[in-house]
């Protein structure tokens, strides 16, 4: 019993450092002690991040169940899926405010560094209206930190293979009235070393990959993180947030079979120098007795500058693949949300939110071209506590996307393939029921949409994607069961069943390209398409357990079975990029109080790579191991390697990912 007692305090000092030091006004989702109240929705505190010291929000989130990794090949992107949707369908917010770029929704989570992270949050089954539109698999909330002492900090260093290197600072004050938090990180790294079990024989000529020091693997990433905040009582607070990330970065050469899946196989010899992201946003919460008002404004900006080359190292220039490509991109927008507290057991929520998109390619000497549109949603939420033990959340919004402008390259003059507008009415509910202190159960339903993004229907891709102006948005209806149970003081069960119906399926297949010869330069050429229904049915288990006073372990398990149906064309049949059991474990050993040993291990099994072809990635088990020890001075010392066995493994086909490599990091908190 003492044991018990002691774990549970162990726990809730935990959850209450965590809460301590997270910025209210950028949450969404209500989180109490580090649990949401949204049962579908898990929560990563800053303890967790920094038990597996991840150093970006994707390393964070992959002990989650439902998501896993996914690299997009040739841009080099590192994203997430929830329960097998790619990361355009998944919103990424930080402070509740879209960060993802106008053009494709896309968003590099590996640039996001997480010193200045409090909390995030993953919501799958039911979503909260409040986040706006396209929440069709989910959305991904990062809440930055608040300072909480007069003055507060934290320095630290580290160091890793491929001459790699980063410098993270955080300063922080809170005098009452007023509070300022300023954070600095920066991570350098020359190349990625490949695993020894790499093997480029019959790759082909074209292939400039031959193992070692992965060809074109650079990368740079600064950020600054500015707020100044103002709280002139217990109830209302205004802040103001400013983010820059100055990022560079290569393109890794695709390194698998030639015939695996069309144009996929081509080399690309391309590099970011400039992949840079601005963010200006400003939080502020006003209370009014029963009344509590909400605001959110931002403008974000995404410059890129993409440069292409021809032949290895450089070494000849062809007017076809020899180009600079940049993106001039920025939203604006905001949202204004209205709480009424009914009465203790019923709270009404209603939310406006408005982004405007506008997108410009330049592209050498040819005549630049600019995109438009503006997202609208009307949010209305309404959660009743039924009983002391049920409760019930009502959920709905209606989503309007207008392309107010829509341009095209034709030659040397600028077409417009004219307006396009689409709505969609979307409803949701939950139904949560403590069977007793230790155990509850909740169903969801929920009818969630994707608008098809500006590149979904106009992107061209250097000539080899066809437009498709008409593209129709996605509907998903999403069915899910859960259970949560606690096991005394020391074990934390939680898991889901869901099933989920997506209508309109957006895929990117292969057209013929001499039906498309005014965008397609090529014998290869692509179009987005809605190919038809597609049902991701799965399995959802997670376990933590505080075994004794210096022994825990975390357990994360997902099984998905998707499916197309309802093809447009019998040849489309696979659904890409989708692992059908996904397992994530970790463990915590500290022998003494100062010392903790954290292994932890990485399975997923093979996936599809194209919709048509059956070429598939391979199954793999990784494993990482750190350590970290506690000096009495306060500073902290941590090393560690990951993939320890060196395993040859990719998330995308092509696309292998780093071998066997080493880091140590330093770190001072005050």
């Amino acid at each position: 019993m003492k044991k018990n007692i002691l774990l549970g305090s162990m726990l809730t000092a935990s959850l209450l450092y965590a809460e301590n030091s997270v910025y209210d006004l950028g949450r969404i989702e209500v989180v109490d002690s580090g649990v949401s109240e949204n049962k579908t929705t898990t929560v990563i505190d800053a303890e967790a991040i920094k038990d597996t010291e991840s150093r970006s929000i994707v390393e964070a989130l992959q002990f989650v169940p439902g998501v896993t990794l996914e690299k997009t090949g040739r841009k080099n992107l590192t994203e997430v899926r929830i329960r097998g949707f790619e990361g355009r369908r998944v919103p990424i917010f930080i402070d509740g405010i879209p960060v993802y770029v106008p053009y494709n929704r896309e968003t590099d989570l590996g640039n996001y560094t997480t010193n200045d992270v409090s909390e995030i949050t993953v919501s799958k089954g039911y979503v909260s209206p409040m986040f706006g539109p396209n929440t069709m698999a989910g959305a991904i909330n990062v809440v930055t930190k608040k300072p909480k002492k007069e003055f507060e900090g934290e320095i630290g260093v580290g160091a890793f293979n491929g001459n790699g290197h980063e410098e993270f600072l955080t300063l922080g004050t809170n005098q009452g009235t007023y509070y300022g938090l300023l954070s600095v990180s920066n991570y350098e790294k020359d190349y990625e070393r490949m695993s020894k079990d790499f093997d480029s024989t019959g790759f082909g000529d074209t292939h400039w990959e031959d193992g070692g020091k992965r060809e074109n693997s650079a990368s740079k990433n600064l950020k600054v993180n500015l707020k100044a905040g103002y709280t002139p009582n217990d109830t209302d607070e205004y802040a103001l947030n400013f983010i820059m990330q100055r990022a560079e970065k290569g393109s890794p050469h695709y390194a698998a079979d030639l015939e695996a899946g069309s144009k996929g196989w081509r080399t690309r010899n391309w590099e970011w120098p400039q992949w840079d992201k601005t963010s200006l946003y400003f939080n502020s919460s006003t209370n009014f007795d029963k009344f509590t008002f909400k605001t959110k404004l931002f403008y974000d900006k995404f410059e890129n500058e993409l440069q292409a080359y021809d032949g290895h190292n450089r070494g000849y220039e062809n007017t076809n693949e020899w180009f600079n490509s940049k993106y001039d991109d920025y939203s604006f927008g905001g949202s204004g949300q209205l709480d009424y507290r009914i009465n203790d057991a019923q709270t009404l929520k209603t939310a406006y939110f408005q982004k405007h998109d506008h997108h410009k390619s330049i592209d050498g000497d040819s005549p630049d071209v600019n995109m438009e549109s503006i997202t609208r949603s009307l949010g209305l939420e309404h959660s009743w506590q039924i009983t002391n033990r049920l409760k019930w959340v009502v959920g709905l919004s209606y989503d309007i996307n207008d392309v107010e402008k829509a341009e095209y390259r034709d030659g040397d003059n600028v077409g417009n393939w004219g307006n396009h507008d689409t709505k969609i009415f979307s409803p949701q509910t939950a139904l949560y029921f403590d069977i007793n202190n230790d155990t509850t159960i909740y169903g969801a339903i929920a009818r969630r949409s994707n608008l098809p993004s500006l590149s979904n229907r106009y992107s061209n891709s250097f000539g080899e994607d066809a437009p498709n102006p008409s593209l129709d948005a996605e509907i998903a209806t999403t069915y899910e069961l859960g259970l949560e149970h606690k096991i005394g003081y020391d074990h934390f069960l939680k898991t889901s069943v869901f099933k989920v119906i997506t209508d309109d399926y957006i895929a990117g297949v292969d057209v013929d390209s001499a039906n498309y010869s005014a965008f397609c330069t090529g014998d290869d050429c692509t179009q987005y398409q809605n190919i038809g229904q597609e049902e991701h049915t799965g399995f959802e288990l997670s376990v933590e357990s505080y075994w004794n006073d210096s022994f825990s372990t975390n357990i994360s398990y997902t099984f998905i079975d998707s499916e197309l149906k309802k093809a447009e064309d019998p040849n489309y049949k696979n659904i890409t990029d989708v692992p059908e059991h996904s397992l994530s474990l970790r463990a915590k050993y500290s022998p003494i109080e100062k010392l903790a040993i954290v292994p932890s291990l990485h399975f997923e099994t093979e996936k599809y790579f194209d919709v048509e072809d059956d070429y598939k990635t391979d199954s793999f088990v990784v494993m990482d191991f750190q350590t970290t020890y506690k000096m009495d001075n306060g500073i902290e010392v941590t090393g560690g390697v990951n993939n320890l066995f060196d395993k040859d493994y990719s998330y995308r086909l092509g696309y292998p990912e780093e071998g066997r490599n080493f880091f140590a990091k330093m770190r001072y908190k005050f």
